[in-house]
């Protein structure tokens, strides 16, 4: 009697053993221990379509000028040259080279320069100015080289300025285009869409 016992406890011990855990028992759940945690879903986000915005590359006036100038370039400004009438007299004719740095063609830029004003409306607001180098060129001074001017046109309507003697930052897009005025020609247009007062 007591054989058949043991005989139907150990069956019963045996056939527990062979029953396999439902889905979503672990063998610490079954132990009555806690289940490890899961893992968090990491959603892994499409690649972005909107390009990043290309930022500035802040130049300074030699890099204008192709390799077979940049040796030579000299950042002084010229005399003022003016004849027997003053400043009353005909403008300086603009002499130097035309030709450009055709790698910066069509790219961002930051520059510093001074503003020769073009297209000014009744409320002295400037849309289209010459940036030059020095202060006085293209006024008190002869205009510089062509690749020495960028000829700017400012987005949103333009900017009111303070005295001509202020130096500004101007932003946007380079191209190597010519453009000008009777006065001066520029090998570069300027697409700006900033501009900031330089400070010293």
């Amino acid at each position: 009697m007591s054989n058949s016992w043991f005989s139907i406890v150990l069956g019963a011990w045996v056939a527990t053993l062979a029953v396999p855990c439902s889905a979503g028992d672990t063998p610490e759940a079954a132990s009555g221990g806690a289940a490890p945690a899961r893992a968090a879903d990491t959603k892994v986000s499409p690649p972005s379509t909107t390009a990043k915005k290309e930022a500035a590359r802040m130049i300074d006036w030699d890099a204008l000028l192709p390799d077979r100038e940049r040796a030579n370039f000299n950042a002084e400004p010229p005399a003022p040259l003016h004849d027997y009438l003053g400043e009353r007299g005909a403008a300086a004719r603009q002499t130097g080279s035309i030709a450009v740095n055709t790698k910066l063609s069509e790219t961002k830029v930051k520059i510093p320069g001074f503003v020769v004003p073009l297209v000014v409306n009744d409320n002295g607001v400037v849309s289209e100015f010459f940036l030059v180098p020095y202060f006085g060129a293209c006024i008190h001074v002869p205009p510089p080289p062509p690749n020495q001017i960028v000829y700017v046109k400012l987005a949103g309507g333009g900017v009111r300025l303070g005295s001509e003697e202020d130096a500004y930052w101007v932003t946007g897009t380079l191209h190597t285009q010519v453009n000008g005025t009777s006065v001066a020609k520029a090998a570069y247009t300027l697409d700006a869409n900033r501009m900031e007062l330089y400070k010293y």
